[in-house]
């Protein structure tokens, strides 16, 4: 039983990592128009679409761009959480912990599990915006296929900053959005992420 929930960990980890790059797979391909009579084209889109469209149909409408990494996200949340509970009560099973242990894993496993997501939301969105005020300083066309998914990425984390901040010939509200969120991830996510790895303990996450 022990060496079966092991594996299962294991496998359950490894199967949710493949499946993480399968949907990145699938965001890339709509960057590059690929063919969509292709049959792997085919079979990427039919494995990946219905989580991406779950993803979005509970977004607000103007988040809804980021339905493809909301997916990403919430795979990343099932790869740290499932296989460390299936650890957890693989030790549970060997009476290695009682309920009140395993409850308390259980609950560390999910704040490190919220914590990484929202960091790397919090990151992606930081790579936005740096991404988006570099831009404005050259002033590119909003032609350029990379330049109109940066600005679609950006505008719903720009828009609320520009309301509050005063206008100025350079437009700073990137620079304080970027600095916003980092500071809620330094001083908020990361210590909620190591008080929930305490709780964990002796159980690691998988994290591959």
């Amino acid at each position: 039983m022990a060496q079966f929930l092991e594996w299962l960990a294991g496998a359950s980890c490894f199967g949710l990592f493949v499946y993480k790059w399968i949907i990145i797979a699938a965001v890339v391909m709509t960057w590059v128009s690929a063919d969509p009579h292709k049959q792997i084209v085919q079979w990427i889109v039919r494995i990946t679409r219905p989580l991406w469209v779950w993803c979005e149909q509970r977004m607000p409408v103007m988040m809804a761009h980021f339905s493809a990494y909301a997916s990403i996200l919430v795979v990343i949340f099932a790869q740290i959480v499932l296989p460390a509970e299936i650890r957890s009560l693989n030790l549970f099973f060997q009476g290695q912990i009682n309920v009140a242990g395993l409850l308390l894993q259980t609950g560390g496993h999910l704040l490190q599990g919220t914590s990484i997501v929202v960091q790397s939301l919090l990151f992606f969105c930081i790579f936005v915006l740096f991404a988006w005020f570099v831009l404005t300083l050259v002033n590119p066309s909003l032609s350029n296929p990379l330049v109109r998914i940066i600005h679609v990425l950006a505008d719903p984390l720009i828009s609320p900053l520009q309301r509050y901040l005063p206008r100025t010939r350079i437009d700073l509200s990137p620079l304080v959005g970027v600095m916003l969120f980092y500071l809620i991830s330094s001083n908020i996510i990361n210590p909620i992420g190591f008080y929930g790895s305490t709780l964990s303990h002796p159980v690691s996450i998988c994290i591959y």
